[in-house]
């Protein structure tokens, strides 16, 4: 008697009578899903590609953004080096509107927070916020930049 030689699939297993019946299991079982899968591979290294190029981009676009220099820095620093004090507080929409106009320049000011700061605020008087001291002098609520510039000499 003839014995019978039996053929066995790698990926799945299964026994098969002729090497014929293996192959044509093996192009239609395994090869669509070996290439899909490498497909679905790809494409999931693709997405996760372009999710870490978004993300390098926005941290790029971020830090360029802080390290630009304000658009009224030197402004902002005549102001502090004539001794120009604005006083304020965190909570006052007027403040916050005032300081608003500097942008990144604002943390160049001479700014004092009178939530902070009661003892000092009362001693110059500080009623309204915000209220700008200019050589001695003290002018109270928002002022625009020609004002400032006016009364403190110094350049917009």
């Amino acid at each position: 008697m003839k014995e019978k030689k039996e053929y066995k699939c790698v990926s799945c297993n299964k026994s098969f009578s002729s090497e014929e019946s293996l192959r044509q299991h093996n192009q239609s079982k395994h090869s669509l899903t070996e290439k899909t899968s490498k497909n679905a591979i790809s494409k999931r290294n693709l997405v996760f590609l372009l999710l870490a190029l978004i993300v390098i981009f926005s941290i790029l676009t971020i830090y360029s953004y802080y390290k630009k220099p304000g658009k009224y820095d030197s402004f902002a620093k005549c102001l502090s080096e004539k001794g120009v004090t604005v006083y304020g507080n965190d909570f006052c929409s007027y403040t916050m509107k005032q300081l608003g106009y500097f942008g990144k320049s604002k943390k160049y000011l001479n700014y004092i927070r009178c939530s902070e700061n009661e003892q000092l605020c009362d001693e110059k008087g500080i009623k309204i916020t915000p209220t700008w001291e200019i050589n001695g002098k003290m002018y109270e609520q928002v002022q625009t930049f020609e004002r400032l510039s006016e009364l403190s000499g110094c350049s917009i």
